[in-house]
């Protein structure tokens, strides 16, 4: 009799010690993406980056160490159940003001990046000249493009105005699409330009890297390119 009140005891010890196990599990799996394990500094190959969990949300940006052959831009995502991948959306923006030659067929301008941070404002000079053949004159802005860095495909239709263009060296930018209006005489374009994709990041056990991949669009069949950084602060 007495051993079965042994055995006994030494059951319920047992069920409550798996129970609490399972509940400490939980917690542990529940509290994982709560950790602002990717707050920081990082740093990759061709940005210096700055993320901010919120819970299971995150913000970013990232900020190119060549300015003048890469844009800055933001990231916006959510955290995995065990909070060590990050994924969601970089985006890039930024302006344009073109102005049309008297014969149509070139153009010259501006352009700048947005800042998302306290580095002053990065502006460039934009030319191009036009490729296509033949002048809507009405939707003069309609026809293809080509500058010394992307070739641009433009629709016009009265005062306003859209397009892509795709960069001649895909490996230092990426494709994009300007949308924008046209002024009253029909030779000045003033609008802005829009860069996106995906990404996915993975962190390192320590905490201290992340191994990830990016698109260069929206499309389910983009392809993936290598994104690993580094923490630094």
């Amino acid at each position: 009799m007495r051993s079965i009140k042994i055995l006994n005891a030494l059951l319920l010890i047992g069920v409550i010690f798996i129970i609490l196990t399972g509940i400490e599990g939980i917690y542990a799996e529940d509290q994982s993406a709560s950790i602002p394990i990717w707050n920081g500094s990082w740093v990759s190959k061709e940005y210096h980056l700055l993320i901010l969990q919120n819970g299971t949300s995150i913000v970013g940006s990232y900020e190119p160490k060549d300015i003048e052959n890469r844009d800055p831009g933001v990231l916006k995502g959510t955290l995995s159940d065990d909070g060590r991948t990050f994924s969601g959306i970089w985006s890039e923006s930024g302006t344009i003001s073109l102005i049309m030659s008297d014969d149509m067929m070139s153009f010259s301008g501006t352009g700048s990046v947005d800042q998302n941070s306290n580095l002053t404002p990065f502006e460039y000079t934009r030319t191009g000249n036009r490729t296509s053949e033949g002048i809507l004159q009405e939707n003069p802005w309609s026809g293809t493009w080509d500058t010394i860095h992307n070739t641009y495909t433009l629709l016009q239709n009265g005062t306003t105005l859209s397009g892509t263009y795709i960069p001649k060296n895909p490996d230092a930018d990426e494709p994009g699409f300007i949308e924008g209006r046209i002024s009253d005489n029909g030779k000045i374009l003033n609008g802005s330009w829009f860069e996106s994709g995906t990404f996915t990041f993975r962190i390192s056990d320590d905490g201290k890297r992340f191994n990830g991949t990016y698109t260069h669009s929206l499309s389910n069949s983009a392809i993936n390119d290598t994104w690993n950084g580094e923490k630094i602060e």
